[in-house]
């Protein structure tokens, strides 16, 4: 059997875990026409994508031309897909207090200059002993990313928290819960991987990845879908 780098393995399981949710959560807005739920389908779409090229690339090639080129498309997805949390960050909880577009003016040109520094100055290398795919950022990125993470994402996490003891099912109240710890742990782990590993993953970290995903990708497949009418 031929070996593909783990955390290649890792992401392209990602990309497909959050495909489905975008399907699922599509049929889910068409019937609610609930705007979370359409928040939540755009976001999904933009990290899975993101995810996808972060991972399915690597399983094909370890040309590091290639994959520098893919791994800027994937992190311009990241950024697309925290301007779509901005979004969700605004309809939680800022909607009544600023504009959607006046928060836009600041976070847009903010991931406008960190893609910048990163086009600029951003690696990639092969280890085959373990086999992962090493990508590499200078420290002014890793700062510049931490800081639209906690901004963002930390607070979208607090604001679903929030919402818990408001829900009146288990139901509600467990989405709330786990869409809240969602964002937090994401945000925490993405953090912390750029200030100690300087934003690369490790075959550690990779291997917690991929299992999450895949238990992802188990739950999406046998929970019963919503269906409409119903």
């Amino acid at each position: 059997m031929t070996q593909v780098p783990i955390n290649a393995l890792a992401w392209s399981v990602g990309a497909l875990a959050l495909y489905i949710f975008v399907f699922r959560s599509w049929r889910t807005y068409r019937v609610t026409r609930n705007p979370l739920a359409q928040i939540y389908t755009l976001l999904a779409l933009t990290f899975g994508t993101a995810l996808f090229f972060f991972g399915v690339p690597a399983l094909f090639t370890q040309n590091t031309h290639i994959l520098r080129y893919t791994y800027f498309l994937a992190d311009l997805f990241v950024q697309i897909s925290m301007q779509v949390q901005v979004w969700a960050l605004w309809f939680l909880g800022l909607r009544n207090y600023v504009r959607l577009d006046y928060i836009y003016m600041v976070t847009i040109p903010f991931s406008a200059v960190l893609m910048t520094l990163q086009a600029m100055t951003s690696h990639v290398s092969v280890s085959y002993s373990p086999y992962i795919i090493t990508y590499s950022d200078q420290p002014v990125v890793l700062v510049l990313k931490s800081i639209i993470y906690v901004t963002i994402a930390l607070p979208i996490g607090y604001l679903l928290l929030r919402q818990v003891p408001k829900q009146t099912s288990l139901k509600s109240k467990a989405k709330s819960l786990v869409a809240g710890m969602t964002f937090i742990v994401i945000c925490l782990a993405a953090t912390s991987n750029n200030i100690f590993d300087k934003g690369s993953d490790t075959p550690g970290s990779a291997a917690v990845v991929l299992t999450f995903f895949i238990v992802f990708v188990v739950v999406q497949l046998i929970r019963p879908a919503h269906r409409p009418g119903r």
